[in-house]
């Protein structure tokens, strides 16, 4: 693979999303760092422990040969009340990631989901998909989202998670029918992909030319078979260690997807990302199996 830069989340040493302390919550902004670098990382996207002046964090990320290559926003243009809120909410973060050197905006939507609709915490619930209204509510807000980023030097990609409106193929097809895609492309995650059952190959040769950023997530097939029988949510299936990184026994094959995107000339950005749960064997432990074997893999 040619134009392809390896990265890595933050997420695998400390969870953003929940901050009890057996998913890394003792992990320093330093030891995040520090231990990318050492694994031989080139990007890392943006964390909760992370400063937010780029004046104290870019001068800490040259010392280390590390670049901010995204960061998180999620949005809920759905949502009439509180879509104009997570707009400027956005357009902070994107100022702050545009001062760090980074080019991409990540974005998914919150509304209805079973993970941080901030209105009803719904994960016991599950996803309340949208209406048609609310489809164009969300399409439209992405759109004008898009459009500040790329007028700002930056691309936004939508994050196909599990647990949101957009979490299958068809899904994905419709975000792409409803977006331009001058202003709107995707992240794909396997791990995410994997977690709703969707076709990994068939979903990254179809929408191979929208996909512009890319998360590597394995899947433990023996825990997820678990979180299905049992209807567990998202959050619970994270501390069971449902995730774990490429190149670890799991469930999915990196190197067809790999082999994909070549054929499809994609170039950009690719993230391991594996929701730390473990405290042996070590994050830098598994950040150092799955660049050594994305090396081998990919050869990158």
């Amino acid at each position: 693979m040619k134009n392809v830069q390896i990265g890595v989340h933050p997420i695998n040493w400390c969870n953003d999303d929940m901050t009890d302390p057996l998913l890394g919550d003792g992990y320093s902004f330093y030891d995040i760092i520090d231990q990318a670098a050492a694994a031989g990382y080139a990007g890392i996207e943006n964390s909760r422990k992370f400063p937010r002046d780029a004046k104290t964090l870019r001068p800490e990320f040259d010392k280390r040969g590390l670049q901010l290559t995204s960061g998180w926003c999620d949005t809920m243009f759905a949502c009439r009340e509180l879509r104009d809120e997570y707009f400027e909410a956005l357009k902070e973060k994107a100022k702050f990631f545009l001062d760090m050197g980074a080019q991409y905006v990540i974005a998914a939507e919150g509304t209805n989901s079973s993970c941080w609709d901030p209105r009803e915490y719904r994960a016991a619930k599950g996803v309340q998909k949208l209406n048609e209204e609310e489809w164009k509510l969300f399409t439209d807000g992405l759109n004008q989202a898009g459009r500040f980023c790329k007028d700002n030097g930056l691309r936004l990609v939508y994050h196909v998670h599990t647990g949101t409106c957009v979490e299958t193929h068809e899904e994905t097809q419709k975000l792409c029918d409803m977006t331009d895609p001058a202003y709107v492309n995707l992240l794909a995650d396997t791990g995410h992909l994997c977690f709703c059952g969707v076709d990994i190959p068939k979903f990254y040769d179809h929408f191979a030319d929208r996909i512009q950023y890319v998360h590597l997530k394995n899947i433990r097939p023996l825990v997820l078979q678990v979180v299905r029988a049992f209807g567990i949510d998202f959050n619970n299936a994270v501390k069971l260690g449902i995730f774990t990184v490429p190149g670890d026994e799991g469930a999915i094959d990196f190197k067809t997807v790999f082999d994909i995107l070549d054929r499809h000339g994609f170039a950009g950005w690719m993230l391991v990302e594996a929701e730390q749960y473990l405290a042996t064997p070590t994050a830098l432990d598994f950040a150092k199996i799955a660049r050594d074997y994305i090396r081998e893999t990919a050869g990158v």
